[in-house]
């Protein structure tokens, strides 16, 4: 399957080093008094790295107000991939990101939402919308649509049609990622539950558009991170096929 290599490619293509904030870019503090005035002046960002003679060795937690030194369970590599990223950033909320010799920036999980991280979950889930739209397009006549959509659905997909008027080629033409997992799911060529699906519609949307993010607070991460999983295991059984 094609996009699962011109996937794979993409996903090793972009790493932490292209999204992280460079050091010389950090608002940090010299130690845990000038942390805490800092991090009052600065209401946006939750951690304050420290800075000493020897280069990053600690951080202020604003939430907790504690100063925490810098260890290996908060250090990823600068080589790691976007979509290994995200499993990283389940499970912490920010890492410092190790380069050769040193600490060479620091990544958030606001970070997720660059626009190299959506343009990495755009190819991704424009392969899995392909694979699952493939897997029924022998299906999708108009009655099947019918059966297989919400009424409402089916009308707002029927409607779009008729007003492209000689433009419309077919009515799978105007379904969504949703509407074909769904299909999918309902045909039985694609496993995937309605949350997961509401989950990867999201994640569409938030890859698709310049004003919407992929993860507007923490809780998102877990989700994109499960969309992530899924996506890629639909891609890898689509290459076994």
């Amino acid at each position: 399957m094609a996009t699962s290599e011109n996937l794979k490619r993409l996903a090793t293509a972009f790493t932490v080093r292209d999204i992280m904030v460079k050091t010389r870019d950090l608002v940090c503090a010299t130690d845990q008094s000038e942390a805490v005035y800092v991090s009052k002046s600065n209401l946006d960002f939750s951690f304050i790295p420290i800075r000493s003679a020897n280069g990053f060795s600690a951080y202020f937690c604003r939430d907790s107000e504690q100063v925490s030194p810098i260890g290996v369970q908060d250090l990823v590599s600068d080589g790691t991939g976007i979509l290994d990223l995200v499993e990283v950033l389940e499970h912490r909320e920010f890492a410092f990101v190790q380069g050769m010799r040193q600490i060479d920036g620091y990544v958030h999980f606001s970070d997720l939402n660059s626009p190299l991280v959506k343009l990495t979950f755009y190819m991704l889930l424009e392969g899995v919308e392909r694979f699952a739209l493939e897997s029924v397009k022998p299906r999708l006549t108009e009655d099947y649509l019918k059966a297989g959509l919400s009424a409402s659905r089916f009308e707002q997909v029927r409607r779009s049609y008729t007003r492209a008027g000689d433009a419309g080629q077919s009515l799978a033409n105007y379904l969504n990622i949703a509407d074909t997992l769904t299909l999918a799911h309902r045909a039985g060529t694609l496993k995937v539950d309605e949350s997961m699906i509401q989950a990867v519609r999201r994640a569409r949307n938030g890859a698709a558009h310049v004003s919407e993010n992929l993860v507007s607070d923490y809780g998102d991460v877990k989700k994109l991170a499960q969309v992530k999983t899924q996506c890629l295991q639909v891609l890898r059984s689509a290459e076994g096929n």
